[in-house]
């Protein structure tokens, strides 16, 4: 009797967590007469398929200052001050597991503000074909508006 009970707990368990719904997110206030907050977030691609770089990692470079790595389906928060800043999506640190070329994006941002970045990684299919020894890919990094970005970093996971 009691393998049967452990059975349909099994059983439960699995459909209950198949029926979980999209995670949950809610960005942080930015603290501080200048304070700002900035979402770095790399999402599954919307490929079919495999994940592209899904073992690969960059290192996260703010105003010359590494903010850590990150990893796949992953979201970091960032509080910094407002002002001008340079990004860097880098493999050339110790810390990063990336082989592709470095990505640069400038960017603003105001006090009180709170700004998204998505760094979007996907295969670029039409320089790809079958036989063909190389893998290509699509690496942006882009500013996103807060309505699309909220969507797809509660599917993420925090560092």
């Amino acid at each position: 009797m009691t393998d049967l009970k452990c059975i349909i707990i099994c059983c439960a368990l699995v459909f209950l967590t198949a029926c979980a719904g999209p995670g949950y997110f809610e960005p942080i206030k930015a603290v501080g007469p200048n304070g700002a907050v900035l979402y770095l977030y790399r999402p599954k691609a919307d490929n079919p398929g495999m994940q592209p770089l899904r073992l690969s990692y960059p290192d996260i470079i703010i105003a010359g200052e590494s903010v850590g790595v990150l990893k796949f389906n992953e979201y970091k928060t960032v509080p910094i001050t407002s002002g001008q800043y340079r990004l860097r999506v880098t493999g050339l640190t110790e810390k990063a597991d990336w082989a592709p070329k470095d990505i640069d994006l400038e960017f603003d941002i105001k006090a009180g503000e709170t700004k998204y970045i998505k760094l979007d990684v996907r295969f670029n299919t039409e320089e790809m074909s079958i036989g063909q020894p190389e893998t290509r890919y699509l690496i942006f990094a882009t500013p996103m508006d807060a309505k699309s970005a909220i969507y797809e970093i509660r599917d993420t996971d925090p560092e």
